[in-house]
């Protein structure tokens, strides 16, 4: 197994409560829960190339404890390496596991997950919510708008057992990280680091909302993760290499952990040729699909486009319109925004030039073969 050394974690901007750092306990379950996103393009090559080589009951565990079972692990993620996280766990009692589940259930709402420092439900609670399975799925219920009610009922049975859960999560962790996430870190680490150094003093002073938008190169998706932004006692953002144009979020205590794709800061001084390449492949990734081109062919051509102008002209469903139009966005190559009750996007041609120069960038002055000069 591949020996972690993550001593550039300890690199890190500041700015008035925020952080860019490398987050490699967080990197690696950000990796993990990307596995079980079957439904999402423009997620890195590791996702799927992994996700291919696990066996169906590797699959099914993976989102038992990412989903299922995620919150009673997943606030612990301040080690400085995964090994040293996984020990940490190990060393924890097994009671401690439900009740860091619950009391963080009690703090979401299907707006969100609030700041807080709730305590771990008292008795009466307790046996309320787990004195069966169908009052810990309401208890679900009132929390959560979307639930897999069959993956949650399994997942019941190690909550009412928490020896066991203990057991599911430390083993499914650790043999991830010795089969899939140990070699995948040691590839992607100095790159990642490179690509936090590179924001250090571009960031230096700014205001929380101008940092956050500058290092994730966008606006906030909507008014959750505004108020998440504003209301955190700090902001710690990561770079992460598989998760393509999306940004990924955890919660730990007052702590908003924002993760975003690997990527330079906008005119960066300083070409990092593997940085570079990442998210170059990102944008790519985006365009290399004949719908989304066509939506955004739609999009140039008449100035705004809705999802039902998408289906109607491609003939497609409500879901592969959503696929695209997410990807898209997430891209910034589209620019969403509301429009009398509903949604519209328009094309951001700023976003389309800086993607060929960033290319231009990357490949550099191309030389002419011999004899082709004056032709």
């Amino acid at each position: 197994m591949p020996v972690e050394a993550d001593a550039t974690a300890a690199v890190q901007v500041r700015t008035r409560g925020e952080l860019v750092t490398l987050q490699p306990v967080y990197n690696q379950l950000k990796s993990l829960m990307l596995i079980n996103e079957r439904d999402v393009s423009g997620l890195g090559e590791w996702v799927h190339r992994t996700r291919e080589a696990m066996s169906l009951e590797q699959l099914h565990k993976n989102r038992l404890v990412m989903c299922g079972v995620y919150y009673a692990f997943s606030t612990l993620g301040d080690e400085t390496s995964f090994g040293a996280y996984l020990d940490h766990l190990q060393a924890l009692p097994a009671e401690s596991f439900q009740d860091r589940l619950l009391a963080t259930y009690l703090r979401i709402t299907p707006e969100g997950c609030a700041m807080d420092d709730r305590q771990p439900p008292s008795a009466g609670q307790r046996q309320k919510i787990l004195s069966s399975a169908d009052s810990y799925l309401a208890f679900l219920g009132e929390h959560f708008n979307d639930l897999d009610f069959d993956l949650e009922a399994q997942a019941y049975r190690y909550v009412v057992d928490p020896p066991a859960m203990k057991t599911l999560v430390v083993d499914h962790l650790r043999q991830m990280w010795d089969t899939h996430l140990a070699e995948e870190w040691t590839r992607v680490r100095p790159m990642l680091a490179k690509a936090v150094e590179a924001f250090q003093a571009a960031v230096t002073g700014m205001q929380r909302s101008e940092a956050v938008r500058f290092v994730l190169g966008r606006d906030l998706p909507n008014p959750w993760w505004e108020r998440s932004v504003q209301d955190a006692q700090r902001v710690i953002m990561a770079p992460n290499a598989h998760v393509g144009p999306y940004l990924g979020k955890f919660i730990s205590g007052r702590d908003l952990v924002i993760m975003f794709g690997a990527r330079l800061p906008q005119g960066a001084a300083n070409e990092v040729p593997e940085v570079s390449r990442t998210e170059i492949l990102t944008r790519l990734d985006a365009l290399a699909d004949d719908h989304r081109l066509h939506i955004l062919r739609m999009a140039a051509e008449g100035g705004e486009v809705r999802a039902a102008d998408i289906m109607t002209a491609l003939d497609i469903s409500q879901s592969a319109a959503s696929r695209c139009l997410t990807q898209l966005t997430a891209t910034g190559y589209l620019v969403e925004r509301r429009k009398d009750g509903g949604k519209s996007y328009t094309l951001d041609p700023e976003r389309i030039e800086d993607t060929l120069n960033s290319l231009r960038r990357f490949l550099g002055p191309v030389r002419q073969p011999p004899g082709h000069a004056g032709r």
